[in-house]
């Protein structure tokens, strides 16, 4: 299990548990995060997750994990890692599948060559007659502009409205 002695200190809000930490790790895992909320996630498994996780193939740059991080299945919930073309993985754990957070994985042995003209009907298709979301009944209903408010002012503005401590 991680503790917070195993973290190297960047600043006040990023964090880093160095390659050095176990021998398989390719790449080191980069977490912003204050150190209260480090504190909040040390009785589940969300960091030693993305330590797993800095273990694949083809990784770039750094495993990491967003303060909103909790523990996942297999890769913790937000975590985020990119890897290069060919010799890197995609993670079904690491786009949200348990929950359909609108990131798709699709495998198929259909060739680019072949497929590749009607990718935009196939992505239609495949959002018509696969559910996904909650639908269009959510609490929290926004008019454009409140959302463009959203997008300008981020976690402050659902700090403002009450949504967030």
């Amino acid at each position: 299990m991680v503790n917070l002695a195993a973290l190297k200190r960047i600043n006040d809000y990023e964090w880093e548990i160095p390659r050095s930490y176990r021998s398989d790790m390719r790449v080191p895992v980069r977490i912003f995060a204050t150190r209260r909320l480090l504190e909040a996630v040390m009785d589940d498994t969300s960091l030693e997750q993305a330590v797993n996780s800095a273990t694949l193939p083809g990784l770039v740059g750094h495993v990491v994990v967003m303060p909103d991080m909790h523990q996942g299945y297999g890769f913790p919930i937000g975590g985020v890692a990119a890897t290069r073309y060919p010799d890197g993985v995609i993670s079904p754990g690491g786009i949200g599948y348990d929950i359909n957070c609108g990131v798709r994985l699709l495998g198929s042995q259909v060739q680019y060559e072949v497929a590749g003209s009607s990718l935009d009907d196939l992505a239609s298709a495949l959002n018509q007659y696969c559910p996904s979301g909650v639908g269009t009944s959510g609490h929290v209903r926004l008019t454009d502009g409140e959302l463009g408010e959203v997008c300008r002012e981020g976690s402050h503005w659902a700090l403002k409205k009450g949504y967030a401590s």
